[in-house]
């Protein structure tokens, strides 16, 4: 299962799925175990997220002026 953690007062809650609940019978005031393992992101995954305030054909060009620089 892949829960999200999200700001509860001054601590950090997991919201569990409610496929999950249901499934595992999950109440109200019941312990659960839980095992933690950060999901990092895949590459692939953060393509098209990235925004830029310049476009890409001028940042290049102000790479390659920097170099002539030095």
């Amino acid at each position: 299962m892949i829960a999200r953690a999200k700001k509860w007062g001054n601590s950090l809650g997991l919201i569990v799925p409610a496929e999950v609940v249901h499934a595992e019978d999950i109440r109200d005031g019941d312990f659960l175990e839980v095992e933690i393992h950060r999901k990092l992101r895949r590459p692939d995954e953060l393509s098209g997220t990235w925004k830029f305030r310049r476009n890409l054909p001028d940042l290049i060009r102000e790479m390659k002026e920097g170099w002539d620089d030095l």
